[in-house]
């Protein structure tokens, strides 16, 4: 990471990024984004970061907006990909000519189960991002009745498990739950988290779990994506 954003970060975040520069043999390249400054539930801005085998770019806005424990989250992520070799779900090779739109929605789904995962480590070591987090849920909450039907009990499901895992006394958590009520699928929220969460180990399982529950997903047009600096991407179709 370049001095300039590096020196911006505790010394706990510099060590940890440091740490994953060399675990991962790729350097975390800044790149300012003007297009992210009123990003976030704030919208006083927000991260993102794109992790290739031999690349790491890290989205920033140009406001100086870089605090530590949204770049805590991003470059756990990059730990996951590179050291802990965690697969990216991805458009799958197969899919010619290629389509946007899905390729979307499944870097989006990936985000979310990695949240599982990455959010609790954030929030255990930067407890102020807490409100970043709930500030999330209320939006997601405030939009629940646009969620289109055909995509209503995956949303349902994914967001339960989140709060379940992630913030387990949110304020949020009566307006999910009464909601997936009425839409009649409170218990199979519930009984996903639970088999979601025993797999919280393996990507893989969660991800056999996921297109199992939800065919409409569409497994033949998903794939895996590991990673590696030295020997570069390998791409898997979904087990």
């Amino acid at each position: 990471m370049q001095p300039e954003y590096l020196d911006r970060l505790s010394q706990s975040v510099q060590h940890f990024v440091r740490e994953v520069e060399a675990a991962s043999g790729v350097p975390i390249g800044v790149v300012p984004t003007p297009e992210l400054n009123g990003g976030g539930p704030f919208r006083q801005g927000n991260l993102d970061v794109v992790v290739r085998a031999r690349q790491v770019l890290l989205g920033a806005p140009t406001n100086g907006y870089f605090p530590d424990g949204a770049v805590r989250h991003e470059v756990l992520h990059v730990k996951r990909c590179h050291i802990d070799g965690v697969p990216q779900l991805v458009l799958a090779d197969s899919v010619v000519p290629w389509d946007q739109a899905v390729s979307d929605m499944l870097a989006g789904l990936d985000n979310a189960i990695e949240h599982l995962v990455i959010v609790p480590e954030e929030l255990r070591l930067h407890p102020e991002r807490r409100d970043h987090w709930e500030a999330q849920m209320q939006e997601i909450c405030d939009d629940l009745p646009n969620i289109p039907e055909e995509h209503v009990k995956l949303a349902i499901c994914m967001h339960w498990t989140f709060l379940r895992q992630v913030l387990p006394d949110s304020l949020h958590i009566p307006t999910m739950g009464t909601f997936a009520a009425q839409k009649g699928m409170f218990d199979t929220a519930r009984s996903f988290a639970d088999q979601l969460l025993s797999r919280l180990a393996s990507k893989e399982e969660i991800l056999c779990l996921l297109f199992d529950t939800f065919p409409e997903i569409g497994r033949a047009r998903a794939g895996l994506d590991y990673i590696n600096s030295v020997t570069g991407t390998r791409h898997r179709p979904i087990p």
